[in-house]
């Protein structure tokens, strides 16, 4: 859809769609040595590609068809509207696939480390699409306020920790915090709930960063010491 709203054709736009939906996971197998899944499995290929023809053709006839004056008087924008639609299932998504890719790298028994950057790669479809479709990487820009790197490591980050929280805390002949461990259920939610709650944060700041720039950081070190400096004198 976001590669159709940039001018391209359906053949464009479903390899687009394409890239966006199994770049992130090829890049992860090839990174632990394995062939893209997609190649073992072609329903993968067959659904990423339905998808991308049901984004070029459908959303936007539904759009048409179930957009009513009401619904349009409620929001300031049909394009606010829209785009906080996509924003919610982008970020839906981005949770779920941070993590999947956590859990992948900690089934081929790769470091802690490691696995949470899993969790991070595993999301590069997007920047492929953004980059494709020639759009600031949303790992970076001010629409996706940093927030599509940082709610993936934060993801990631939550179910590696809770996963080794789980296997301290039934390590051994008895039970040191919780009986039968940390549910898998429980660490999923948690986990896909942190990378949303960050994402929903950055929309909530609209085009404002939620990390500083490298100038603001300089800046804002730059007032601490001088702060701490005129203390100490």
């Amino acid at each position: 859809h976001t590669a159709g709203e940039e001018g391209m054709h359906i053949i464009g736009a479903t390899t687009v769609g394409c890239i966006t939906g199994l770049g992130g996971g090829t890049i992860n197998n090839l990174l632990m040595g394995r062939e893209a899944s997609w190649l073992r499995d072609p329903l993968l290929l067959l659904s990423a590609i339905s998808a991308g023809l049901a984004g070029f053709y459908l959303w936007p006839f539904a759009e048409r068809i179930l957009t009513t004056d009401e619904a349009l008087a409620t929001c300031r924008s049909e394009t606010q509207r829209d785009s906080l639609l996509r924003y919610a299932l982008e970020s839906v998504a981005l949770g779920s696939l941070a993590v999947v890719g956590a859990q992948s790298a900690i089934m081929r028994g790769l470091h802690p480390a490691v696995s949470v950057c899993a969790g991070v790669t595993i999301a590069f479809g997007g920047v492929l699409r953004d980059l494709l479709c020639q759009r600031m990487p949303a790992l970076h820009s001010s629409t996706g306020c940093q927030s599509y790197a940082v709610a993936s490591v934060s993801g990631a980050a939550v179910y590696v920790a809770l996963r080794q929280l789980h296997v301290w805390n039934c390590a051994g002949d008895t039970v040191k915090l919780i009986e039968g461990g940390i549910p898998l259920t429980l660490r999923i939610v948690l986990s896909a709930g942190a990378s949303i709650g960050v994402r929903v944060l950055a929309w909530q700041h609209g085009k404002g960063e939620l990390l500083f720039d490298m100038e603001e950081a300089a800046e804002a070190n730059y007032k601490l010491w001088c702060r701490v400096v005129g203390m100490i004198r």
